[in-house]
């Protein structure tokens, strides 16, 4: 597994980081007169489209301050855009443009700061924190997984649906329905075929599928494990544009969830096979980077009982050729 040289990951977390203090979004600015009142505008790319916003009256101070962000976050976005060339040049995992686009499109409606990134969509952000490449054939993907661990999920935009947040990263878009087509959907596709799940944690056996986000016009899916998953996400930067700011389950967590997961696909082959390599990736990268937290994540899922945590654990590692203690510090 090859390495990731410190300067590179040096870069990668500066990115991360200020990614996650930025307030505002770069933005093209301009004035415009109406009945001879000056008022701020602007225009920022968003998925595929370009979004016109409006910002306010030129001579309130409120908006002369937030004009004052939005230059200054300009400013770094104009750098960050180098660090992303640089690490996309160093082959540091990109996602393919139209995953791009959907993550883009919801971080500008401000769903990101609320979810979770997970399934593979987040495997392809881990080798920068990790510090080593991981294999090619784990990263390809043509959906996005998003979790959220609250339902009262709203946007930066009143009225914003889901299906109108995605169709500006692809205007094909649409909400799948479901097995009650009176059920809020909470998987949307577009003509190419590329899928966007909305995930839930399951809490009680009577939950429904899905369970409503009204205030997206959506639906999440209820999916056991998951809220273990989610827990305390770490920060981590998209390569897209100046970068898009996500958060991602723990590594070691995410590994041992595919661990679990992978025994519960029923029939699904593909899917199977590509949870397990996953694992077994992020296991070897993890043995060198971070063994101790691998070490508790399997401890703490094991210790959550016997059939639905540990004997699936077991289970993938035997497929794997692993023995438990191989997670073991």
């Amino acid at each position: 597994m090859k390495p990731i040289s410190l300067p590179l990951q040096t870069l990668y977390a500066e990115l991360a980081q200020q990614l996650q203090a930025s307030a505002e979004r770069p933005t093209s600015l301009y004035n415009r007169e109406i009945n001879g009142i000056p008022y701020v505008y602007g225009k920022r790319p968003v998925g595929t489209v370009r979004r016109d916003i409006f910002v306010g009256r030129a001579d309130d101070p409120a908006v002369v301050e937030r004009i004052a962000l939005i230059e200054e976050e300009n400013t770094r976005a104009a750098a960050r855009k180098e660090i992303v060339s640089t690490l996309r040049r160093a082959h540091v995992p990109a996602p393919v443009p139209a995953l791009s686009h959907v993550l883009d499109a919801m971080s500008d409606a401000g769903l990101l700061r609320q979810a979770v990134l997970v399934g593979t969509a987040a495997y392809q952000c881990y080798p920068a924190p990790l510090g080593h490449m991981l294999p090619a054939a784990g990263l390809i993907t043509q959906d996005a997984d998003i979790a959220t661990a609250s339902l009262a999920v709203t946007t930066d935009e009143k009225g914003e649906t889901m299906e109108t947040i995605l169709k500006r990263a692809d205007p094909t878009f649409r909400g799948l329905p479901g097995l009650d087509p009176a059920a809020l959907p909470s998987h949307f596709r577009s003509a190419s075929g590329f899928v966007v799940d909305l995930l839930t944690p399951q809490r009680r056996r009577t939950d429904t599928s899905p369970m409503a986000l009204p205030a997206l016009a959506a639906g999440a899916t209820p999916l056991q494990h998951l809220d273990w998953l989610i827990a305390d996400p770490i920060p981590a930067a998209v390569l897209h544009r100046s970068g898009i700011a996500v958060r991602i389950p723990q590594p070691a967590r995410f590994a041992v969830h595919k661990l679990i997961i992978a025994q519960k696909r029923g029939g699904d082959t593909t899917k199977r096979q590509k949870d397990l390599a996953q694992a077994k990736a992020l296991i070897a990268a993890l043995k060198s980077a971070d063994p101790f937290a691998l070490s508790d994540a399997f401890e703490e899922a094991a210790a959550k009982g016997a059939t639905g945590w540990e004997r699936p654990i077991r289970r993938s590692l035997a497929e794997l050729g692993l023995t438990p203690e191989h997670l073991l510090a």
